[in-house]
């Protein structure tokens, strides 16, 4: 063990003191906060000012069309319908307009409403445009064939306040699109740090192998300590980064309303926060989730010779993790479901689903304690073997070894 340490040591130094390191390090915490208040600044902002002409062929939809405009913040201009396309195609070109709304004659009657504008891929303005329209064109039936007043038409077309807030009956609800991204953000994560510190013990002990510096050290200490002090090593600087991240994060989350007042907006709905044992779960998957990949990612580094070969060697590991990062959808489409539950228990995936499953309420104490101890239990298997072939590998050179030959190994 205490081999192992020096090696941890000087992996773990290794890798803080890299300006990379210190970089990432500082420039997480912005971006945990920018997640936050960038998404709130640019809602406040909008769509605000869009410049939209309307060609109207119906000579009554126009000004209605117009007036919604002006309600949303859009400046909507009305222009003759006879107006080429041509003509308002150069005015986009030359950014005099944002775009232009061509409403036919038969508009009322299920006629086309097509949009021309360079922000057509904005799904704010995509949106807008239809629950706009549908008001506008419902309302004027609601005139012309029920003769309806417009303040009985406006009560009839008042939408419902919907707020959409999540919970398993147990905890307290919360805004559910929210909860939605925090989750979501947290398995990414853990995703981005699993696999490049995972990469990381990799590429440590390809370079080593390939300048034979690992014959000095084979002859001053066990190979399994090398493997065990590797990733102890990296694993550490990466727990040292992560912490940083979320709690930073977690701060963020808490005091979201005072931060965003810092840059004079309110609001950003209602954020969840983390909870303690949030952190503990999150930071349970992510150690052992690490370990159980960085022993993987030991033993494929000890197999091959050189960095080339590596890249295509990790291919089977990392798209396992990839499959994982697919497969959060079914996660959180019913975090209580069946096909969640047996994603949050499979060791290879549950170190990126599990906290999302139980940040959305949908795994209790007991669920998140079975599927630590099955990802347990399959590191100390999984790193038995690795550091068989770790033992092996780390002194063998040339063509990579096929499976057969790994199997050998396995039973020395």
């Amino acid at each position: 063990m205490r081999e192992a340490l020096v090696i941890a040591k000087r992996e773990f130094l290794e890798r803080v003191r890299t300006k990379w390191f210190v970089a990432m390090t500082v420039l997480g915490p912005i971006l945990m906060i920018a997640l936050i208040v960038v998404p709130v600044l640019l809602a406040s902002r909008g769509t605000a000012g869009a410049k939209i002409e309307i060609a109207d062929e119906t000579g009554v939809l126009g000004p209605k069309i117009a007036k919604a405009f002006d309600a949303e913040g859009w400046i909507g201009s009305i222009v003759p319908a006879s107006t080429p396309d041509a003509e308002l195609m150069t005015q986009i070109a030359h950014k005099q307009i944002a775009g232009f709304l061509r409403v036919p004659k038969d508009a009322l009657t299920g006629g086309e409403i097509v949009y021309r504008g360079d922000n057509a891929t904005n799904t704010t303005i995509q949106v807008q445009l239809r629950v706009t329209l549908n008001h506008v064109i419902v309302a004027q039936r609601l005139g012309d064939q029920l003769h309806q007043s417009e303040l009985q038409v406006a009560a009839l077309l008042m939408p419902p306040h919907l707020t959409t807030l999540h919970t398993n009956g147990v905890t307290e609800a919360e805004n559910g699109g929210a909860l939605f991204f925090l989750g979501y953000m947290i398995s990414l994560l853990l995703y981005f740090v699993i696999t490049l510190y995972g990469i990381n013990v990799m590429r440590s002990v390809v370079t080593e192998k390939s300048s034979r510096v690992v014959e000095l050290m084979v002859a001053a200490t066990k190979p399994r300590s090398m493997m065990a002090g590797k990733i102890i090593g990296v694993g550490g600087a990466g727990l040292a980064q992560i912490s940083l991240w979320l709690i930073v994060g977690g701060l963020a989350l808490s005091y979201h309303e005072q931060l965003l007042g810092l840059f004079g907006v309110s609001g950003g709905g209602l954020l969840p926060t983390l909870s303690p044992a949030d952190f503990v779960v999150i930071f349970a998957f992510f150690v052992l989730g690490f370990l159980f990949y960085s022993t993987l990612y030991a033993a494929v580094g000890a197999m091959v010779a050189s960095e080339q070969d590596s890249q295509q060697a990790q291919l089977p590991v990392t798209m396992f993790l990839v499959i994982g990062m697919v497969s959060m959808t079914a996660v959180t489409g019913d975090p209580r479901g069946h096909t969640a539950e047996i994603l949050t228990l499979v060791p290879f995936w549950s170190p990126m689903l599990m906290p999302l499953r139980y940040l959305l309420g949908g795994a209790g104490p007991s669920d998140v304690a079975l599927s630590l101890g099955i990802l347990l239990v399959s590191m100390i298997v999984i790193s038995r073997f690795a550091a068989k072939v770790y033992r092996v590998g780390i002194l063998m050179y040339g063509k990579r070894p096929s499976m057969s030959e790994l199997l050998r190994w396995l039973r020395y």
